[in-house]
Parts: C-alpha cells; structure tokens; sequence
C-alpha cells in the first residue's frame, strides 16, 4: 500500500514538473536568453562578448502572450563576464541590472529568445 502511494505522488510530482515546463522557459533559459540580449546590444564597458555565469539574483514572471509565446518580465541582476579580444576583462563576474523584459517562443521543442523591450 505504501509503494503505491509513494508511486503515485512521485507520478503527480512529475507532472506537475512537466506542466510547469511547458508554460514557459526554466531561469538558465531567462538568463540565456539574457546573454543573447546582452550581445546583441552591447554596452562598452562590457567589452566585445559577454557571457552568464549566475542567475541566482535574477527573477522573471513569465506569462504565456499568445500561441507558444511567453513574456517575461525582468528583474533582479545577472553575474556577468565581459571579453574583449577574446580575454577576460575581469576575473570575477559582475553583477548587472536586468534592464530589458524578454519575449521567447516555442521552436522545435525550445524556448527561443524573439524580443527584448529595454526597460524606460
């Protein structure tokens, strides 16, 4: 009886993963999405390429904005490495502001980056 039990919760934990996987794109995704954003729209100081190292300050409310669509609203910072000439500029990650809210859309299975609204 108690297999059972555990058996079933483990089946309702997993789908309650999965539902929630579906409704929009995980953290790393966000923060990802983030860097494309970053690159795309490169600040000087952050020098030629940057790239994500740590998202544990950043928050995101994702909500779905159509078919296969979601908006996520930003906020929090991003730790952030900047390279130039293919060096790295600083030796530890800087913590930048998340100052764009980020459009993804479902493409083959993946959450892909389509827009990004700079904040006023």
């Amino acid at each position: 009886m108690k297999r059972g039990m555990v058996a079933a919760g483990v089946a309702i934990v997993g789908l309650a993963a999965c539902s929630k996987a579906d409704q929009g794109p995980s953290m790393e995704q966000v923060a990802k999405g983030y860097e494309q954003y970053l690159n795309a729209n490169l600040l000087a100081e952050l020098g030629q390429r940057v790239e994500v190292r740590g998202w544990g300050d950043l928050n995101a409310d994702c909500n779905p904005s159509g078919p296969e669509r979601t908006a996520c609203v930003t906020g929090g910072t991003l730790d952030v490495i900047g390279f130039q000439g293919g060096r790295q500029l600083r030796e530890a990650p800087a913590p930048v502001p998340a100052r764009a809210d980020l459009v993804f859309e479902k493409r083959a299975g993946q959450w892909v980056l389509i827009d990004a609204q700079k904040k006023p």
